[in-house]
């Protein structure tokens, strides 16, 4: 049985990965939301690669 290995999401290439995709911008919405506790919550980003 193989073991799992787990990316640290605090390399900045995984951050990416995760956090960064276009196609998924809300994951990084709900981050910036659950970190940064905005008055109003953040509804759109926009991703400049």
């Amino acid at each position: 049985m193989m073991g799992r290995r787990l990316l640290n999401p605090k390399v900045d290439f995984i951050f990416k990965k995760i956090f960064g995709s276009e196609k998924h911008p809300n994951i990084l919405i709900s981050f910036l939301n659950a970190v940064m506790k905005p008055a109003d919550k953040i509804v759109s980003v926009v991703i400049n690669n």
